[in-house]
């Protein structure tokens, strides 16, 4: 989170409280080819994240330019 801008940080954590909160209103998508793994949309931010029974893992906040490159790289 240190790089991402302070304004945006905030965003951030909004989106997370709401996807939390599992509202209606968060732009959620499953990574193709990734069981369990999904990413929230935040601007141009995004949060990598797998959800499970136990609930919902960040692995990490990219900027949208970097997300191919670190999906390919998720465990």
């Amino acid at each position: 989170m240190a790089a991402v801008p302070v304004q945006e940080r905030k965003k951030i954590i909004d989106g997370l409280r709401q996807l939390g909160e599992e509202s209606p209103n968060v732009d959620v998508k499953a990574l193709a080819g990734h069981a369990g793994w999904y990413r929230l949309r935040v601007g141009n931010w995004r949060v990598l994240y797998f959800s499970d029974d136990q609930g919902v893992i960040i692995e990490r906040i990219v900027n949208r330019r970097d997300l191919e490159r670190s999906v390919r790289n998720l465990p």
